[in-house]
């Protein structure tokens, strides 16, 4: 049990680390760096016509950190409960409910068609693949 959790938070972190290693090298300026007084390092300008770059820029980060909070969420999967069941609930709804309130104002952010596709698609393989894995069902 604590090796299979461990294995599936250093997944989670490798997952949000390359997210935020593509927002720090390829979209400049972000916001949060700025007021971290992170200076960011632009090495390539990002071609939003090219929908290969415009995947790797914008959405593939979406989806890493989208991965992470899933992977992570899948420890609560062991204990029945309430609790549980409203975070495992949270954490699917999560970037959908951040992307409406960005269409409705609510949120600071660009409201993106493609960013809402992302997250099913990385929802969809997420269930298909834990349902197949052994990495997510505890011995």
């Amino acid at each position: 049990m604590f090796q299979r959790a461990t294995t599936i938070i250093i997944l989670a972190l490798i997952c949000i680390l390359l997210g935020t290693g593509i927002y720090y090298f390829f979209r400049t300026p972000i916001i949060i760096f700025t007021e971290l007084h992170i200076v960011q390092s632009e090495i390539l300008t990002i071609n939003k016509e090219n929908p290969f770059i415009y995947f790797f820029a914008y959405c593939l980060p979406d989806a890493l950190w989208y991965i992470s909070l899933l992977l992570v969420q899948t420890l609560f999967f062991e204990e029945k409960g309430r609790i549980n069941r409203l975070l495992i609930g949270i954490a699917i709804f999560l970037p959908f409910l951040w992307e409406t309130g960005q269409y409705l104002g609510c949120i600071s952010g660009t409201f993106d068609w493609y960013d809402i596709l992302t997250y099913c698609i990385t929802l969809i393989l997420f269930l298909c693949l834990r349902r197949t894995s052994l990495l997510w069902h505890s011995k």
